[in-house]
Protein backbone atom coordinates (compact mmCIF):
# COMPACT_ATOMS: atom_id res chain seq x y z
CA UNK A 1 0.00 0.00 0.00
CA UNK A 2 1.60 3.50 -1.05
CA UNK A 3 1.51 6.12 1.23
CA UNK A 4 0.47 9.58 0.42
CA UNK A 5 0.80 13.27 2.47
CA UNK A 6 -2.27 15.48 1.22
CA UNK A 7 -1.64 19.13 1.38
CA UNK A 8 -4.77 21.78 1.25
CA UNK A 9 -4.27 25.12 0.13
CA UNK A 10 -5.92 27.52 2.75
CA UNK A 11 -8.23 30.66 1.33
CA UNK A 12 -5.32 33.08 1.97
CA UNK A 13 -3.02 31.27 -1.27
CA UNK A 14 -5.45 32.87 -3.56
CA UNK A 15 -6.87 35.80 -1.69
CA UNK A 16 -3.40 37.73 -0.99
CA UNK A 17 -2.22 36.86 -3.92
CA UNK A 18 -2.03 36.38 -8.01
CA UNK A 19 -1.47 32.76 -7.46
CA UNK A 20 -4.38 30.70 -9.17
CA UNK A 21 -5.07 27.21 -9.44
CA UNK A 22 -2.94 26.60 -12.49
CA UNK A 23 0.31 27.52 -10.35
CA UNK A 24 0.11 24.82 -8.33
CA UNK A 25 -0.70 22.04 -10.53
CA UNK A 26 -4.12 21.17 -8.90
CA UNK A 27 -6.91 18.32 -9.43
CA UNK A 28 -10.24 20.19 -9.74
CA UNK A 29 -11.23 19.21 -6.15
CA UNK A 30 -12.64 21.84 -3.72
CA UNK A 31 -11.02 22.38 -1.69
CA UNK A 32 -7.66 22.55 -3.60
CA UNK A 33 -5.49 20.22 -2.55
CA UNK A 34 -2.47 18.04 -3.27
CA UNK A 35 -1.03 14.59 -3.14
CA UNK A 36 2.33 14.26 -2.18
CA UNK A 37 4.36 10.69 -1.50
CA UNK A 38 6.18 12.14 1.46
CA UNK A 39 5.73 15.72 3.69
CA UNK A 40 9.45 16.33 2.40
CA UNK A 41 8.42 16.31 -0.91
CA UNK A 42 5.48 18.86 -0.18
CA UNK A 43 8.03 20.88 1.89
CA UNK A 44 10.60 21.12 -1.47
CA UNK A 45 7.29 22.35 -3.77
CA UNK A 46 6.78 24.92 -1.14
CA UNK A 47 10.31 26.17 -1.37
CA UNK A 48 10.44 25.32 -5.05
CA UNK A 49 7.32 28.23 -4.95
CA UNK A 50 8.62 30.25 -2.64
CA UNK A 51 12.06 30.60 -4.65
CA UNK A 52 9.64 31.80 -7.61
CA UNK A 53 7.48 33.96 -5.62
CA UNK A 54 9.57 35.33 -2.74
CA UNK A 55 8.68 38.83 -3.65
CA UNK A 56 4.85 38.53 -2.28
CA UNK A 57 5.99 36.61 0.52
CA UNK A 58 5.94 33.19 1.87
CA UNK A 59 4.39 30.23 1.74
CA UNK A 60 4.61 27.33 4.41
CA UNK A 61 3.82 24.00 5.16
CA UNK A 62 1.78 23.73 8.55
CA UNK A 63 0.18 20.82 10.46
CA UNK A 64 -3.34 21.01 11.40
CA UNK A 65 -4.44 21.21 14.82
CA UNK A 66 -4.64 18.44 17.03
CA UNK A 67 -8.56 19.00 17.02
CA UNK A 68 -8.79 19.64 13.48
CA UNK A 69 -11.05 16.55 11.83
CA UNK A 70 -9.91 17.14 8.10
CA UNK A 71 -8.40 14.25 6.20
CA UNK A 72 -5.19 16.42 5.39
CA UNK A 73 -2.03 16.08 6.54
CA UNK A 74 -1.00 19.36 6.33
CA UNK A 75 -2.04 23.10 5.24
CA UNK A 76 -0.34 25.18 2.77
CA UNK A 77 -0.93 29.02 3.82
CA UNK A 78 0.82 32.21 3.10
CA UNK A 79 2.23 34.82 5.02
CA UNK A 80 2.58 38.31 3.25
CA UNK A 81 6.38 39.81 3.08
CA UNK A 82 4.39 43.54 4.05
CA UNK A 83 1.74 44.02 6.30
CA UNK A 84 -0.23 41.92 8.75
CA UNK A 85 -1.07 38.25 8.52
CA UNK A 86 -4.31 36.99 9.46
CA UNK A 87 -4.72 33.10 9.57
CA UNK A 88 -7.89 31.34 7.80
Amino acid sequence: MTESFVVELKPSVFRETAFTRADFELPSTDPPQRTFETPSAADQWASELNERHKDMGQLSIHTPHPNDSSDVDAYLVFHPAQGLWHSD
